[in-house]
Formats: C-alpha cells, structure tokens, sequence
C-alpha cells in the first residue's frame, strides 16, 4: 500500500509540475525574438521524410495566419492531418542562430479543439544536430501563454541549427485541425 501512495504521489506531483508552466507569469530577464511571423514564414513541417525518426508524422503545412494574433499581424498555423492516438506531428525552422544564455523560450498558442494537446521545443545545434528537447505541457482549449525550462540545454544554445515544434496527440481520440503559435521569444 505505501508504494502504491508513493506511486500517486509522484503521479501527482508531477502532473501538476507539468501544468505549472502554463499561463503563469513571464519570466523576467532581456528578450530576444526568435520568430514572430512578421518577416515571413520560415517554418516547414515534417513529414515522410521524418518517418526514420519515429512514427508516422501527421504535420501537413505551417501556414501564415492573421487569427489568433498575439504580436504584430501574424501568427503560424500549424495543420495537421486527422489524427489518431499515438500520432505527433513536427514543425521546424532551420537556420543558424545563436540562443546564448536563453533560459526560457516564450510563446504563445490558440489550441481551437477540444481537447488538449501536449506541446514541446526541440533544439537542434551544433553540427551534430545534438538533439536538446525541453519539457512539455498540455495546451487546453484556448489561447495560453506558455514557459518552456530550456535554461539545463542552453550549454550548446551558441550553435543552433534547428528549432522544431513537437505537437502530441498520444492524449486524445479526437480529430486535430490546427493549432496556432505566435510569438516565439527567448527569455535570458
């Protein structure tokens, strides 16, 4: 009996830190845009081609938008097929860039389904495309201002090659159409 208490515990625990970065106040520090879709959209999403990675990718375009806005005119669409529990989907920007001393990456969503979505950054640097992910969280219905930790990855941050965006669907049952970002901003 005491392991399995200990075992809820951790359930617990773990659950609510996990939820902890969502909606909560923005970290202070200076900050630097990573992408806020007002110079154009850069971002393309993974798809067969990324199958060697894993499963199925249901990531079928990264749009420009002008809904759900949260800074400037633009936000990013990110369309999916129907999906099924298991399924993720990846979204990716390549370029050199150099995240120095990042703490923090800032942005914000509109999940526009029903139910939610677990969401997570992957950095890619180095020229071993060294793979950095950071924590994810569930985005419920509706707009969200989300913290990701990234401050324990930032050690190769001066050498980033590519940011993905990893949406999860192994939470649902229900079909996906979108799910938009804005925003994206580096807290250091």
């Amino acid at each position: 009996m005491k392991k399995f208490f200990a075992i809820f515990v951790f359930n617990f625990v773990f659950c609510f830190v996990s939820f902890s970065q969502v909606d909560v106040e923005i970290p202070s520090g200076s900050v630097q845009i990573i992408d806020n879709f007002e110079n154009g959209n850069y971002w393309i999403w993974a798809g067969f081609d990324w199958e060697r990675y894993g499963g199925h990718k249901v990531s079928i375009g990264a749009d420009l938008s002008k809904e759900h806005v949260t800074e400037g005119k633009y936000s990013m669409e990110l369309l999916v097929e129907p999906v099924t529990p298991g399924s993720n989907g990846t979204f990716f920007y390549d370029g050199t860039q150099n995240l120095s001393g990042g703490k923090y990456i800032v942005a914000d969503f509109y999940n526009p389904n029903s139910n939610s979505v677990r969401v997570c950054f992957v950095i890619q640097a180095t020229d071993n495309y060294d793979w950095l992910e950071s924590p994810s969280y569930m985005i419920p219905h509706g707009s969200h201002t989300v913290v990701f930790d990234v401050e324990n990855l930032n050690d190769k941050f001066h050498d980033v090659k590519r940011i993905n965006v990893s949406v999860d669907f192994s939470y649902t049952n229900k079909n996906y159409s979108s799910l938009f970002i804005d925003n994206i901003r580096l807290i250091k």
